[in-house]
Order: C-alpha cells, then sequence, then structure tokens
C-alpha cells in the first residue's frame, strides 16, 4: 500500500474513490451527526424547530437541501447572547482542546473551538490539501501565517505533522522571508498573493535576480489563480503557483490545486459535504463544470461547534469535474466573497479582478489595488468607480498612465474607474492580505 507522501495523493484510498461511493459514505455519516447535533446543540435544535423541519428524517446528503441555511451573523449573534462559546459548543468545555479567535472586523472577536478530534481531521483534510499544491514531507516550507490566535495558524502544525521542514516567519516580515529563499533553507512559499506580490516587487526594488523556489502555494484571498499575477510569481521565484482554501469555521484547508494548475480540488471527503447555491435565490445549483455560485459545507464529523449547511460566502466557478491527475473531486477557481463583490450598472465586479489588471502594469505598479465604494451606495455603485492604485515609493506616475489603467479596467472588467495612485507608504500594510474594498466616508 502506498504511504502517505510517496504519491502526490495524499490520500487515495479516498481522493481517487468514485463519487457515487464518496455520496453514499457521506449519507452514512450524516444522519448520526444530525442526531447528535440536535441532541448537543440548542442553536439547532431550536432553528430547524422553528422551521418546521424534522432532521431524523433526513439520511441521505442528497435530501440536505429540506434543512434550512446556517449563515455566519446568526451563529455570531447566538454566540453573543451565550458568552463564551455560544448554544451550539456540541461537547464538553473540558473536551475543548485549542481556542481560536476571529479578527474580529466586524465586531468583537468570535471564539472558534475544536477538540482533539477536530484537529485531526483539520490535519488530514489540510496534508491532503496541501500534498495536491505540491508540498511533500520532504519539502521545506515558509509560512507566512502568523501562528495565532487565527484558525491559519493551524497551518504550521499540520505541515509539521506532514512531516515537513517549517520555517515560520511573522506576517509582513519581507527580510526574514527574503533571506530564506535566498539561503536556500525552503523550497517553498506559503502565504497570501498580496505578500507574495510584495516580495517580488521588493526583489524587483533590490534589483535581485530571480529566486529558486519549487512552489509558490497562496491562499487567505484570491488572486493566486488570476493569470496575470501568477505569472508575475512564477516569472520570478521559478516555480509553479497553486493555490489552497479554507475556511476558518469549517476547516482551514478544504481545497488545493494539483499539478494541472487549472483549479482546486476538494479535499474534505468524509468530513465534510459541500454543496452550490445561487447566492441570491439559494436555489440548490448542480456542481458540474461552469457552475458559479457559493459554497455551502456541512460538517459530518465535526465535535465541538459542528455546523450544518453553513453559507461560506465565497463565491465559485466550477472549472471541472475530472482530472488527468487521478482524483475524482470536482475543482474549483475562488471569484471572491459575496461581501467584497459590488455591482456597475448590472455587471457583478470582484476586487482581486481589479488587483489582476494592475499588476499587467508591473513594474510602474506594484499589482496592488482596491475600490473605493461611496458608504450610501449599497451593493450597486454608480460609474466612475474610484479605484485606488499602489504606485512604489519614488515614482512619479502620469496622468497617461492612469488612463492606460483606466482603459484596461473599461475593456477587461466593463466599468468606469477613476484611478488615483497611492504611494506604497501610503497605501497600507503588504504583509498579510490586500483590504479589497474601502469604504469612502459620507460627506
Amino acid at each position: 500500500m502506498t504511504q502517505p507522501g510517496q504519491s502526490p495523493i495524499w490520500d487515495p484510498g479516498v481522493e481517487t474513490l468514485r463519487v457515487e461511493e464518496i455520496e453514499r459514505e457521506a449519507s452514512s455519516l450524516l444522519g448520526f451527526q444530525l442526531a447528535g447535533v440536535v441532541a448537543r446543540s440548542s442553536f439547532y435544535a431550536d432553528k430547524f424547530s422553528e422551521a418546521g423541519v424534522d432532521p431524523a428524517g433526513i439520511d441521505d446528503v442528497r435530501d440536505l437541501g429540506l434543512l434550512p441555511l446556517t449563515t455566519k451573523a446568526e451563529v455570531k449573534a447566538a454566540q453573543d447572547r451565550a458568552l463564551p462559546f455560544g448554544p451550539h459548543l456540541g461537547v464538553r468545555e473540558s473536551e475543548i482542546a485549542k481556542v481560536f479567535q476571529t479578527s474580529g472586523s466586524t465586531g468583537s472577536p468570535s471564539l472558534l473551538a475544536v477538540t482533539g478530534g477536530d484537529l485531526q481531521t483539520w490535519r488530514t483534510i489540510g496534508a491532503r490539501s496541501y500534498a495536491g499544491a505540491g508540498v511533500r514531507p520532504s519539502g521545506a516550507v515558509l509560512v507566512t501565517f502568523g501562528a495565532g490566535p487565527f484558525v491559519a495558524g493551524h497551518t504550521h502544525a499540520m505541515l509539521e505533522a506532514m512531516g515537513c521542514r517549517v520555517v515560520p516567519v511573522s506576517p509582513g516580515d519581507t527580510d526574514r522571508s527574503l533571506r530564506a529563499i535566498e539561503l536556500g533553507i525552503v523550497d517553498t512559499f506559503l502565504g497570501t498573493p498580496t505578500f507574495a506580490m510584495h516580495l517580488a516587487n521588493v526583489i524587483a526594488e533590490r534589483g535581485g535576480g530571480g529566486m529558486a523556489l519549487k512552489h509558490i502555494v497562496t491562499g487567505g484571498e484570491p488572486g493566486g489563480g488570476l493569470p496575470e499575477i501568477r505569472s508575475q510569481l512564477e516569472s520570478t521565484f521559478g516555480g509553479e503557483v497553486r493555490e489552497v482554501m479554507g475556511l476558518g469555521d469549517i476547516s482551514p484547508s478544504l481545497f488545493g490545486e494539483c499539478e494541472a494548475q487549472d483549479g482546486m480540488h476538494f479535499s474534505g471527503q468524509g468530513f465534510v459535504w459541500p454543496e452550490l447555491i445561487d447566492p441570491d435565490s439559494d436555489r440548490l445549483l448542480a456542481i458540474e463544470g461552469d457552475a458559479f455560485g457559493e459554497l455551502v459545507y456541512t460538517a459530518l464529523v465535526r465535535e465541538a461547534m459542528p455546523l450544518i449547511r453553513f453559507r461560506s460566502g465565497d463565491l465559485v466557478h466550477i472549472t471541472d469535474t475530472e482530472c488527468p491527475c487521478g482524483r475524482t473531486s470536482f475543482k474549483i477557481r475562488c471569484v471572491g466573497r459575496t461581501d467584497d463583490m459590488f455591482i456597475v450598472r448590472g455587471v457583478n465586479v470582484f476586487p482581486a479582478a481589479i488587483s489582476d489588471v494592475a499588476a499587467e502594469f508591473r513594474p510602474r505598479l506594484t499589482g496592488r489595488a482596491r475600490a473605493v465604494i461611496p458608504a450610501d451606495s449599497g451593493v450597486s455603485v454608480d460609474p466612475p468607480i474610484q479605484v485606488e492604485v499602489e504606485v512604489p515609493d519614488g515614482s512619479s506616475p502620469t496622468p497617461e498612465l492612469a488612463d492606460e489603467v483606466a482603459a484596461r479596467i473599461r475593456s477587461k472588467l466593463v466599468f468606469r474607474a477613476s484611478v488615483v495612485f497611492v504611494s506604497q507608504n501610503s497605501f497600507g500594510e503588504a504583509g498579510y492580505k490586500t483590504r479589497p474594498i474601502v469604504i469612502a466616508a459620507q460627506s
């Protein structure tokens, strides 16, 4: 039997199963999980009762659509009413092995409790995702995600469990990151596409040559799958760019992109059941090639804080349901998030695509950009849209360059933009994520 890590597929006994077999296994887990959730979570007992549904009659994942969707806002509100962990903890507090906290960007931080069993589930899903993205036990990974208090910090432990050499740096630590690459003590970069592009810009500014990495693995935000950003990173670092994606509420890693480089494979078989819905109507959509919608997840084995039909907010394009790599799970490209998307005269605009346009103009631009949206506009915004584009410190961009960028945005993204240049020093932190949208203060 192939040992984990000796094959490009970490868990071939699961990752190459026929879809029908995966569905059958998931259904066998679902009934047990639903019964346990109702017994252990007053949050879900009340939610199902209010919706007039009895989960006891659901033992097939194809029937999950009969249950109501769960939103992050309602889970947060329930936790705030019953601090510290809320009414859907699901285990005794003595069974909690680790507690993560959210960033609290929209209010007070939420607490996310996990058991030892939950952590093992995360490690297994993560190993599948990262092995798919090219990480091997023999590899050495520069990890630029912080170790805590956020869920992304679990990545350090997951890579150690895989047997990798882990070289951690603090988010945004440019000098230590570049030194680790230059010394050859890592062969893989792991971080956000924002920070990867920042390192590429610093290398260009310092007049450095190409770097020697096998893999540039990006996650934490959309962008690593965009053609221009991917091209820039591969030309700078020499290796292949592959994406990973997860969701802190469900699992830090859920998807990993294989050598085909045309989308991220779902890696949560046996632990998480995914669905695709229309984000506007909530209608269930078939997971098939070229489908577009919002991902919804149900935890099949989660012990602490299990979630049923949880809306991710991630809008994805299903790139394929087959792959020459041998994995049988569907593949996605994340287009953006429902809370970041805005609409200009009927056209959906995702901020990551604006950064992809800006990357076409390197080195005159750094590749970072953001939209400035009026506070009272709602989702639909009237053009022109103010777009702030980062330029290297000390440069003197011309009005003609602004016109070029605006014309390219109009051509590629089909909306009129008013381009404003912002220096690197003023644009903001480059060490983690680019804030995709800025809400303008009301005058």
